[in-house]
């Protein structure tokens, strides 16, 4: 699922810089040399300061650096965490790269097929499948791997062996403000043209696009009829002016909290977070507060369903021990308990791993 704005010209020179310093530097299996006990433990560039060197791709999402950062919200829980690790792996550090986002899956999959992935990387939840054969097992690194919740365990494991380590996850809502619904020149809803903002409408009919086996089954069951009411609607939303033509063209996450920010519009589907990310985090004083956030209004009021994904870390090097120990339990650290409970209390995702909710750092 991808929950992350556009890159920005700054976000793609910081990515191709990393990626060049790492490339270097995994020639040699060395750093950047010796660092003194003034050097941070932790940069946007560097996480730990030993000598031997790992490679991991991320987004600007998840430094630990608040004043690098696309959500400063989340940097003091991951500060804690990676600093937790680099204390405990003084012999490494973390070669972070930060890749656009429209090149990272393709370049992923083209490093891994040819032999040369990173060491680790963020992998979005969608993309795990196209990874399976390159990603190692953290079976090791990860306790109770019955603690996720079975859709996650559908995705990460494969013939017993957990592959990815899913470390949030989050759902479609519908956002509203109800003092404006009326107002002159005001867009009522809207929506993003992407499966999940859609798809809820379908599968609240008891939709289904596929069976157990994958083949396609949108003639079968009513599945055709739930697909055709689904279209349906929104061309009567399109017709009406309730929802406008330009909605074919709304794919940036953040096209439509930047619309209810500006007074624009009253309505529209969104992820959980954005009322972290989009609005506490940007809007000034308690402005914010008028945006109230409800399930997906269905066809029939005893239907529901949602959208979900949200993103996982996976470990590419080979081996149980050195760095390829270092490297997964760098990625086990994030599907901790308390370490996702922490990440999720300060980003409004949601915990993936039942006794998450547990923690004393969730709520």
């Amino acid at each position: 699922m991808r929950e992350m704005p556009s890159a920005t010209r700054r976000t793609v020179l910081l990515g191709g810089t990393a990626a060049v310093c790492g490339t270097l530097a995994g020639c040699s299996g060395q750093g950047e040399g010796q660092l003194s006990e003034s050097d941070p433990l932790l940069t946007h560039e560097r996480w730990g300061k030993g000598e031997t060197t790992l490679t991991y791709r991320t987004s600007g999402f998840y430094t630990p650096i608040a004043a690098e950062s696309d959500q400063p919200a989340a940097a003091p829980a991951l500060k804690r965490q990676h600093e937790a690790w680099a204390e405990a792996h003084p012999e490494y550090r973390i070669a972070v790269e930060y890749p656009a986002f429209g090149q990272w899956k393709d370049d992923l999959v083209l490093d891994a097929s040819q032999g040369n992935p990173p060491d680790g990387s963020t992998v979005d939840s969608s993309w795990v499948a196209d990874f399976y054969e390159y990603l190692q097992p953290l079976n090791d690194y990860v306790d109770d791997i019955d603690d996720f919740f079975p859709f996650v365990r559908e995705a990460t494991v494969r013939d017993g062996d957990l592959l990815a380590a899913w470390k949030y996850t989050g759902c479609r809502c519908l956002y509203y403000r109800q003092d404006i619904a009326d107002g002159e020149g005001i867009t009522p809803f809207m929506f993003r043209s992407e499966p999940f903002d859609n798809l809820p409408y379908f599968w609240g009919q008891g939709g289904e696009l596929v069976d157990d086996e994958g083949a396609p089954v949108l003639d079968e069951d009513g599945n055709r009829e739930a697909m055709v009411n689904v279209l349906s609607f929104v061309e009567e939303l399109v017709d009406t002016g309730v929802t406008p033509q330009r909605v074919a063209n709304i794919e940036d996450v953040e096209d439509l909290p930047r619309e209810g920010r500006n007074d624009q519009l009253a309505m529209f589907i969104g992820n959980n977070d954005l009322i972290e990310r989009e609005f506490k985090n940007v809007v000034e004083g308690d402005g914010w507060q008028r945006w109230q956030v409800a399930q997906i209004p269905m066809k029939e009021p005893d239907q529901y369903a949602t959208g979900v994904g949200g993103w996982t870390e996976g470990a590419f090097v080979e081996g149980d021990d050195g760095k390829a120990a270092a490297m997964k339990d760098f990625t086990s650290k994030f599907v901790e308990p308390d370490a996702m409970a922490r990440y999720c209390a300060a980003t409004n995702f949601l915990p993936t791993r039942e006794s998450a909710y547990d923690s004393e750092f969730y709520g």
